[in-house]
């Protein structure tokens, strides 16, 4: 298992400098945002995280990883797929469609997607009508246009539960997996992300990570090392901060036979990245002597 990090978790760098920085902190692996590389001459606005189009040299940047050692297990294709405007959500797709062109080139298989809220400022942030069947049958249409993309280009679609999105829970997740039915559709595993507020404790964290593996632990496509602190809000925090139980997360991985990277999430600041890098190759070599 390769040990890598978002790159969301770092500001809008040049690709080879980023890259460099990534590798130069003995990550093999990484969550590629596009956004996230000066190349793409693209700001983020709180709707959409993919740029309007990816050109020949926005390729041929991200591609860089390459030359760095740097797998690049999964790309964001992340915008929102509930926004109450239909023209967001047309536009968004329409994105992603060039986005889906372009991830073969890299050599990657899987595109992680936001399943979006009624907020229209930040596609992360809560809203009162994500609740709502309308929310619900809005993305999922999105999804499903999305999922006949990602099967033309023989791609695989990752979606997580989110408290702050319309898929808040383990049990939507397993919903959406069914109402679907694409195979194209797969799951991250993100521990700290299976609670809402007020539920993030030492008490709930087992039975919590069981019951999600037990939903869909085997349409695991990849794995996220993000933590949580407890709480009754919503902290999240570099792996190895928080409550998350990682011998439980990886011991289920290898039970339902995830044989993807773990890729670490929620470090943000540049001071933490040994630290979190080390305590997870702790928690796997660990797992590997068990």
């Amino acid at each position: 298992m390769k040990i890598g990090i978002s790159t969301t978790d770092f500001p809008q760098t040049p690709a080879d400098i980023l890259y460099k920085k990534i590798s130069g902190f003995g990550f093999s692996a990484m969550q590629l945002g596009f956004a996230n590389l000066s190349e793409s001459g693209f700001t983020q606005d709180g709707v959409y995280e993919i740029p309007k189009s990816i050109d020949t040299g926005l390729l041929k940047a991200a591609g860089a990883a390459e030359r760095y050692g740097l797998e690049i297990a999964a790309v964001n294709g992340t915008f929102n797929m509930a926004h109450p405007d239909k023209s967001a959500r047309v536009e968004g797709a329409r994105r992603f469609g060039a986005l889906a062109e372009a991830v073969p080139e890299l050599g990657c298989k899987i595109i992680t997607l936001c399943t979006g809220t009624r907020n229209t400022s930040r596609m992360w942030a809560p809203h009162a009508d994500n609740a709502a069947p309308s929310a619900w049958a809005d993305m999922t249409d999105t999804m499903l246009r999305l999922a006949e993309i990602a099967e033309r280009h023989g791609l695989t679609l990752a979606i997580e539960t989110e408290a702050s999105n319309v898929i808040d829970t383990p049990e939507k997740t397993a919903k959406v997996l069914t109402e679907t039915g694409s195979g194209s559709l797969g799951v991250i595993m993100d521990c700290a992300n299976l609670f809402r507020r007020g539920e993030a404790s030492r008490a709930n964290m087992d039975g919590r990570i069981r019951q999600a593996f037990e939903l869909f632990g085997d349409k695991v496509v990849l794995a996220h090392g993000k933590d949580i602190k407890e709480s009754d809000g919503i902290e999240f925090c570099a792996a190895g901060e928080g409550i998350v139980n990682y011998r439980l997360f990886l011991q289920l991985l290898g039970e339902y036979g995830y044989g993807g990277d773990m890729i670490l999430h929620g470090v943000y600041d540049e001071a933490k990245m040994p630290g979190a890098l080390e305590f997870m190759r702790g928690q796997i070599d660990a797992r590997g002597q068990a």
